[in-house]
């Protein structure tokens, strides 16, 4: 429901020029006139001839002041001002005549609609009284009443979306004394632009800017509704039948949306750090640091949680999605926990060279779906030695891969020979006995080198089974773990997407 600012700004100003007039035409006005008209008026009886005829009533508000949210009752004051017309028959006199186009006459003399707020939360509030300032009459009988009013409403409130909540505070007006059939709280020629209530919070002519923030809040919209309210409820539709069982209402109301950008980030940020936590448990190869870490995440909870209920608002039947989310966050974090104990139990008590049987070889699964990456055994460490150690050099040099390795499948060439004689040979050995140490190369090229080759085949046969066999059940965990960081992860989207959009 929008409307635009200048229209209801435009409106508002007209009705405030329109009771300046009225303050200069109380000094002018020509009192006799004004008393004759009001003698014999009895401001007790409604003003028809003829008791068929419906008084047709149209009511105005303007918004000056929100105050007082009250979360905890769902309460809430609004201030400001509100305008009613209608056509008195006993208030109409020739123009031609008398020359009087529009008089101004005290308001508690002349008969006004029983108007009375239906949803007040105080006593004192119950009936409004247009008492502000004097009536304008004009020749046709048309009535010009207003006043400023203080409503204590009742709201009701729903914090499912909190922190980022909007509220409505409805404005409900009717005729406690006269029913359908004598008063009618609509006019069907009014102007749509001015039916809803305008907002005007500040009056400064200095300060351009249009005041929407009070009190942590901030007044979004307003509306207004109009239904028949009888046995069956409230009607939008003219009821058909006896109307003197229904009554006319008028629900005016506010739109109220929380306003406090600091409280939604110390709500919010905590939720995402201890999101980042648990997906960090899913890559950490040290089943203890991987357990602090949890449990760490879990201590963060504990202290969010705490400060987060105490700055919940009180429960209204729905649980905010921020709780849902905690929640869910909570359970994730607990059962990671219990699946990080598991895990290293069993890698601690677990049999040699067993694994798991799925029926399917899950380390397979990642290679067929194209994402063999994030499967890779390497994960995070905080570990100085994993740290600043190359274990890729090491494991290379294991294999029998690091060329600058010297022996037998490497003979020394010059140089080399040239070092280990200066660095391994004293001086005074004799010439005799450094052939003797020197190494020999009587035996063939091909020989040697058949003989490498036959030595590196066999130790890939002899170890290559045992290694797979005792690293089949890690690598099993791993994949779970990581399959596990996947479903986390899309549990996360869909939590998020759902208090963005639902």
């Amino acid at each position: 429901m929008g409307y635009k600012t200048g229209q209801h700004s435009s409106g508002y100003s007209f009705l405030v020029i329109w009771h300046v007039q009225n303050a200069t035409a109380i000094s002018d006005g020509d009192r006799d006139f004004q008393n004759q008209i009001l003698t014999g008026y009895n401001s007790k009886i409604r003003p028809v001839k003829a008791e068929t005829t419906v008084t047709q009533v149209t009511v105005f508000l303007n918004i000056a002041h929100v105050e007082k949210v009250d979360e905890a009752e769902q309460t809430a004051l609004v201030h400001g001002h509100l305008w009613a017309s209608w056509t008195d028959e006993y208030l109409q006199w020739d123009r031609a005549k008398t020359n009087v186009t529009k008089i101004t006459l005290p308001s508690h003399r002349i008969w006004q609609p029983a108007l009375a707020l239906y949803n007040s939360a105080r006593g004192n509030t119950w009936h409004l009284y247009m008492a502000g300032m004097p009536a304008t009459v004009y020749f046709n009988g048309k009535v010009w009443s207003s006043g400023t009013f203080s409503f204590f409403v009742t709201c009701q409130f729903d914090f499912e979306n909190w922190p980022f909540d909007k509220q409505n505070c409805p404005i409900v007006i009717a005729d406690w004394v006269y029913g359908l059939a004598q008063v009618n709280l609509s006019d069907p020629n009014m102007i749509s632009e001015y039916a809803k209530p305008s907002i005007r919070l500040s009056y400064d002519p200095l300060e351009r800017k249009n005041k929407r923030h009070v009190g942590g809040w901030e007044v979004m919209d307003a509306w207004k509704k109009h239904c028949y309210w009888g046995p069956k409820g409230c009607k939008e539709d003219q009821p058909e039948g006896e109307p003197d069982w229904y009554w006319s209402l008028l629900e005016f109301g506010i739109v109220l949306k929380r306003h406090l950008p600091y409280f939604q980030m110390t709500v919010m940020i905590p939720i995402f750090i201890t999101s980042i936590l648990v997906l960090l448990g899913f890559w950490i190869e040290k089943c203890a640091l991987s357990c602090f870490i949890i449990f760490f995440n879990l201590a963060l909870q504990t202290i969010y949680g705490y400060n987060m209920i105490k700055k919940l608002p009180p429960g209204s039947g729905t649980i905010p999605k921020v709780v849902q989310i905690f929640t869910l966050n909570l359970l994730i974090t607990g059962t990671q926990f219990f699946i990080a104990i598991m895990f290293g139990f069993i890698k601690e008590w677990a049999p040699k060279n067993y694994s798991f049987n799925f029926g399917i070889d899950i380390t397979d699964i990642p290679k067929r779906m194209g994402i063999d990456t994030f499967f890779q055994p390497k994960g995070l460490s905080f570990d100085p030695q994993d740290l600043f150690v190359d274990h890729d050099k090491i494991a290379a040099a294991e294999a029998g891969d690091d060329t600058s390795t010297i022996g037998i499948g490497n003979p020394l060439n010059d140089d080399e020979f040239d070092n280990f004689q200066n660095s391994a040979t004293p001086s005074s050995i004799s010439d005799t006995e450094l052939l003797i140490n020197l190494p020999t190369n009587s035996e063939p090229e091909n020989v040697l080198d058949s003989e490498k080759a036959e030595n590196s085949e066999e130790e890939p046969k002899k170890k290559t089974p045992e290694a797979s066999k005792e690293n089949q059940l890690d690598l099993q965990l791993l994949h779970i773990k990581r399959f596990l960081f996947f479903l986390v992860v899309f549990i996360y989207c869909v939590a998020f997407l759902m208090i963005l959009f639902l």
